[in-house]
């Protein structure tokens, strides 16, 4: 191959080879971001950091595609079907008792792809919630740490209260 005046043996990078009987040349890819290519608008290989679709290069894979991180190549991925609404907010199988738990959604797939390499989608997700009712109906209440330090707290204020009283009656006694 001929590139600038000199032989090659193959052309470099973002060149592709260009054979006729009278001449063999190197001409330039005219794809952006193309390491190699075939002809001059269908590239082989990406540089690095980007993705082959169908002789393009992309920084993220177009929709409905994935990346195979070993070929850098976008292919069809699994198509999943849409999410599911929340699942009502719960703890333990409980929707009553506490005050934070976890609500879920899933969805389904729908169809998989040719190959097994393609990374799984996420078909299930949750995420914190406030619970609606935070005493369950007829429960026995237990007293929380918040409810036992206003307790104590209450106590100790009415002990300084009568300490300050019997030193109030003493000083007046004396």
């Amino acid at each position: 191959m001929r590139q600038y005046g000199e032989c090659l043996n193959s052309c470099p990078s973002g060149f592709y080879g260009v054979r006729a009987p009278d001449m063999n040349r190197c001409s330039r890819c005219r794809i952006e971001n193309c390491d190699s290519c075939f002809s001059q608008d269908f590239c082989t290989k990406c540089k690095p950091g980007f993705s082959l679709s169908r002789g393009r290069c992309f920084g993220e894979c177009p929709d409905g595609l994935v990346r195979l991180d070993e070929t850098m190549e976008c292919v069809v991925g699994y198509q999943v079907g849409p999410w599911s609404e929340w699942a009502v907010c719960s703890t333990n199988n409980k929707n009553c008792g506490f005050k934070w738990g976890l609500e879920t959604r899933t969805r389904q797939i729908v169809k998989k792809p040719a190959k097994d390499t393609i990374p799984y989608p996420t078909i299930a997700e949750s995420r914190r919630c406030k619970m609606a009712l935070r005493h369950c109906p007829g429960g026995k209440r237990t007293p929380k740490k918040k409810d036992k330090k206003k307790k104590k707290k209450n106590l100790m204020e009415q002990a300084q209260k009568q300490h300050s009283f019997f030193l109030a009656i003493d000083r007046a006694s004396q």
